[in-house]
């Protein structure tokens, strides 16, 4: 099924679950998750906006807990192209009108991109088979890309402490965003969940559905916890152009002179702020909401026709107007502690950004030049090293290994195979007769290797054919030595400053490492840093020729020749 296929698209039926969370609970009828007031519109009439670019038919709600005429009511001035609300008690009469080969396209708000829903993408990754269902999940992480584990043995002693990161080694999920369900399994399937996606997902794999999770794109958001509700209401209203002052839109506002709006703020249709009122952003006002007089409101979202009534205070805060709950304190701590928070930091473009910029737009474009001029002039010597490893040994002249590369995307790092074929497998048994102290596995006289590979390593002809890697910009001429993910997660600073960059055939490490026998990881880590963080033409410059005075970093020039004093000093 492809998204340019109008036909697909013409049986495709969405449906759009909506939840109540604690936060909203005993906020009265209309309160939900699809009625949340975001920028110019509210989380309903932006979920709509992205499922017409994927089909026309005309789109229903489910709600997941009971309803009302007044929530109905909401629903539908919201967005008046739903064509039907549904309470839990009336799903199974509504599924019983599709065909079976029919779709349905499922949104749950609960999981939400904070930067917007794609449920398009579904139908951008083709499926062999049209009976399997699809799923656009969001994948667990932290804010600091990753998590550490502690195993202990019987008696409570540590035995290790195990880092898991993000999107690498983490595979659990946080939610289910959004999913393309046959219309058939649903018809046969009686029971299902509807509370949520993720728990659909699960009951439709236990019945033998086949199916495929597609990874969400951007940052997930539980809009099951209020703060995330409200990280999510500050983007949009920074989207809506509310920055230092409020933005207006629709028709119908009445904001008195003695009201003070401390942007960003939106202020919706209708929406009334009465006399001496104080609204500090990011907040919306909703159609037809009032702030009462002299009533604070400050990080909050207040709802359509939600009253904040006079001198109340509403700080970080969705506001649906049948409850005023006050932060942990009280009411009057509120009123008394509260203090105008800092504005959160726009990205922006700085001088030196732009400089750095620059520096690998050209790093980028020397890097491809040079490396396809070596490989003109060094075809015949590769030739013959082709040549002799074939004659000696069976299997590939090639051996490509995985790698990291810049921002943690991996390639395959191309050598010539000095080693007998399989000799990766032995690798584990033979760790713990590593020379080296750090992650990286060295062994003098290491019985994988070939006669051919023994005169290859010492002068790092073995690594001729990354020259193919910087043409295809997986990497270049200079740069942090190319590792594994496993070498990569012992420090963290460390991996996410080399991977900043892309890998290089030689380095500021490679060239003035001079504690071999004593084990250099401390070194391996401190020149990695000092090449990032000091990245310029001039630095390449002198590292290839080190690189060539070294004979490909078999002796070691010292530091001070490569970085100045006043730069070591800084970094000390």
């Amino acid at each position: 099924m492809g998204g340019n296929n109008l036909n697909r698209a013409l049986g495709v039926f969405p449906i759009v679950l909506d939840a109540r969370p604690p936060y909203l609970q005993g906020a009265g009828a209309p309160a939900s998750l699809l009625l949340l007031p975001l920028g110019a519109t509210t989380l309903l009439e932006h979920v709509l906006s992205r499922v017409r670019d994927v089909t026309p038919n005309a789109p229903e709600v489910f709600a997941t807990f009971p309803i009302g005429g007044r929530y109905r009511a909401a629903v539908q001035a919201a967005a008046p192209a739903v064509r039907h609300v549904v309470d839990p008690g009336g799903f199974a009469s509504r599924l019983e009108g599709h065909e079976p080969s029919d779709w349905l396209l499922i949104v749950d708000p609960t999981c939400f991109p904070a930067e917007g829903l794609d449920p398009a993408s579904l139908l951008r990754h083709p499926l062999a088979d049209p009976r399997w269902a699809r799923h656009l999940v969001a994948l667990e992480g932290t804010a600091e890309g990753t998590r550490e584990c502690v195993d202990l043995d019987a008696k409570g002693r540590v035995r290790r402490i195990q880092r898991f990161y993000d999107n690498v080694t983490w595979p659990f999920t946080m939610g289910v965003c959004c999913s393309l369900v046959p219309a058939s399994c649903i018809r046969v399937l009686d029971g299902l969940p509807w509370t949520s996606l993720a728990e659909l997902r699960e009951r439709l794999s236990a019945h033998g559905i086949p199916s495929r999770d597609l990874p969400l794109e951007g940052t997930p958001l539980d809009l099951t916890r209020e703060s995330d509700a409200l990280a999510l209401g500050e983007r949009f209203v920074l989207a809506a152009g509310a920055g230092t002052s409020a933005v207006r839109t629709g028709t119908g506002h009445e904001v008195h002179a003695s009201a003070r709006l401390i942007g960003p703020v939106v202020l919706q249709a209708r929406a009334v702020v009465e006399a001496e009122a104080t609204v500090v952003g990011p907040v919306v006002i909703g159609a037809g909401a009032r702030v009462g007089r002299g009533a604070l409101v400050a990080q909050s979202l207040v709802a359509a026709g939600a009253v904040v009534p006079p001198a109340a205070t509403l700080r970080q805060r969705v506001h649906f107007g049948e409850r005023l709950l006050a932060p942990a304190g009280g009411a009057a701590a509120a009123a008394t502690e509260w203090q105008p928070p800092a504005p959160s930091p726009e990205p922006s473009s700085t001088a030196d950004d732009r400089r750095r910029s620059r520096r690998i737009e050209w790093k980028r474009a020397l890097d491809t030049a040079l490396a396809a001029l070596a490989l003109l002039l060094l075809a015949p010597l590769l030739l013959v090293v082709a040549a002799l490893i074939k004659l000696e040994t069976r299997g590939t002249v090639l051996y490509g290994h995985k790698r990291e590369g810049r921002n943690g995307v991996a390639f395959r790092c191309w050598k010539f195979r000095t080693m007998y074929e399989g000799a990766e497998a032995e690798e584990r048994e033979l760790h713990a007769k590593s020379e080296l102290d750090g992650p990286q596995f060295k062994l003098e006289g290491d019985p994988r290797i070939t006669r051919v590979g023994r005169w290859l390593r010492p002068f790092s002809l073995d690594e001729l054919p990354q020259l193919l890697n910087v043409v295809r910009g997986e990497m270049s001429l200079v740069g942090p030595r190319p590792s594994p993910f496993r070498e990569n997660q012992l420090c963290v600073p460390w991996r996410d400053g080399r991977l900043s960059v892309r890998p290089g055939i030689t380095g500021l490490w490679q060239v003035c490492r001079h504690e071999r026998s004593a084990g250099d990881f401390h070194q391996w880590i401190r020149y990695d840093l000092l090449y990032v963080r000091h990245l310029s033409p001039l630095l390449d410059c002198k590292i290839l020729l080190a690189t060539l005075l070294t004979g490909g970093g078999r002796s070691h020039v010292p530091l001070s020749s490569i970085l100045s004093s006043r730069v070591r000093e800084e970094d000390a």
